[in-house]
C-alpha cells in the first residue's frame, strides 16, 4: 500500500529524468495525501512526454451511479489488467516521488517510516488514470500500482508501491506496449537500492507538510 509520499526535487532534474519541459517550478511537498492533485507524466499522441495534474483516488471507468464516488488510491499490480484493463492498456502514467511512508505497528501505536532510494535520487511510481467522464475540463483521477514488498520493506508492510526502473520509463508510457510485456516488469524494486528510517508521528496529520516529515527520528 502507499497512502502518503513526498516530492522534493529541482525542476531541472525532473525535466531531465522524464524528458519534458516544465513551465513552472513544482513546490516542495513532504506529505502528499489522497484526494490531492498530484503531478503525473503521460505520453501525448504526438509522442512527447507531458506533466499533467491528476486527482489521487481513481474513479474506475466502469463505476456507475453512487459508485462514482468509489475512489482507489492503490491498485494491485497482480490484478490491474483483469480489473482495470482499459486503463492498464491505454492510460498509464509515471508519478514522480522522492520517497514514501509506511506505518508499522509497534506496541499500541504505529510508527511511520520513510522509504527512499539509497542514493537519494527521485523516482516514479507506476500509475493508472481515468479521465473525468462528468466533465472533461476537470482533472482526471489516478491510482498507484502496488506489488508485494521487497525484503527491506516487508517487516514494515506486506505491500509496496510499484517503482518503475528508470530505463523502463519509455516502455511504461508507450501506448503500443503489449500488456503481457508490461505485466512482466511489475516486480518489487530491489531492496539493496533502497533505505528506510523512522520519522516523526507528525506525518500522521496530512495537513502537516514540512521538512520535519522526512527527518530521521532517533
Amino acid at each position: 500500500m502507499c497512502g502518503r509520499f513526498a516530492l522534493v526535487v529541482e525542476r531541472r532534474i525532473l525535466e531531465l529524468l522524464f524528458q519534458l519541459e516544465l513551465l513552472e517550478e513544482l513546490g516542495a511537498r513532504y506529505n502528499i495525501a489522497p484526494s490531492e492533485l498530484i503531478p503525473a507524466v503521460c505520453r501525448r499522441l504526438e509522442g512527447n512526454n507531458e506533466l499533467i495534474r491528476l486527482r489521487w483516488g481513481l474513479v474506475p471507468s466502469w463505476a456507475q451511479g453512487k459508485h462514482r464516488e468509489f475512489k482507489l488510491i492503490n491498485v494491485r499490480a497482480e490484478t490491474a489488467l483483469s480489473k482495470f484493463g482499459g486503463a492498464f492498456r491505454r492510460r498509464r502514467v509515471l508519478l514522480p516521488a522522492s520517497g514514501f511512508y509506511e506505518w508499522r505497528k509497534e506496541g499500541k501505536t504505529k510508527q511511520p517510516y520513510y522509504m527512499q532510494l539509497r542514493d537519494g535520487r527521485p523516482f516514479a511510481f507506476g500509475g493508472l488514470y481515468e479521465n473525468n467522464l462528468r466533465d472533461r475540463a476537470l482533472p482526471g483521477s489516478c491510482a498507484i500500482l502496488t506489488t508485494a514488498a521487497n525484503s527491506l520493506i516487508e517487516p514494515v508492510h506486506q505491500r509496496m508501491p510499484f517503482i518503475v526502473p528508470q530505463e523502463l520509463y519509455p516502455l511504461w508510457l508507450d501506448p503500443a506496449a503489449p500488456p503481457e510485456q508490461l505485466r512482466q516488469i511489475l516486480r518489487p524494486f530491489p531492496a539493496e537500492q533502497m533505505e528506510l528510517y523512522p520519522v516523526s508521528r507528525a506525518v500522521n496529520n496530512p495537513a502537516f507538510d514540512h521538512p520535519d516529515c522526512v527527518r530521521e527520528e532517533s
